[in-house]
């Protein structure tokens, strides 16, 4: 019985095709991947840019404040589509609304926010500050930013 101990490799040239076609390949998939990253990445950017010069245009006044119902007019240039709500009582508790969505208030336009916080966690509500909120971005994608700026104080 005879045994061929000769055994012999895949050539160095083909060694050396099948590793460039990998890294084509590897390459090729990297970057389909990563366009698509950067694409999505300019958009949040292009839609947090748009939000903040959204607020700059935001403004709105309290007209009437009864019980835990305050009435707000929107002064600015932009549509208000949702408030941040902050409530504080006389004992210092403090509670949000972290989203209060209302239909979109155009210039001179008004709504009524009604002031009552879930689990009812504030002890004689004191005063309640409110902040519009601004939102950007495709639709299912939109981008909902606080405007600082726009703060107001309700004393009730």
């Amino acid at each position: 019985m005879h045994i061929n101990h000769e055994k012999k490799g895949v050539s160095p040239l083909i060694a050396t095709a099948i590793l460039i076609g990998f890294a084509v390949v590897i390459t090729s998939i990297v970057m389909m991947f990563g366009t698509d990253l950067i694409k999505d990445i300019q958009q949040k950017q292009g839609a947090k840019a748009d939000l903040s010069l959204g607020c700059t245009r935001t403004s709105f006044e309290v007209l009437n404040v009864q019980g835990t119902s305050i009435t707000v007019r929107n002064i600015g240039n932009e549509d208000i589509h949702a408030f941040f709500i902050r409530g504080r009582g006389s004992d210092g508790t403090e509670a949000i609304i972290p989203h209060y969505k209302v239909v979109a208030i155009k210039n001179g336009g008004t709504v009524n926010i009604d002031a009552v916080f879930p689990g009812g966690g504030i002890n004689n509500l004191k005063d309640v500050k409110i902040f519009a909120k601004n939102n950007a971005g495709p639709k299912g994608k939109a981008i909902w930013m606080v405007c600082p700026e726009t703060e107001l104080t309700a004393i009730l």
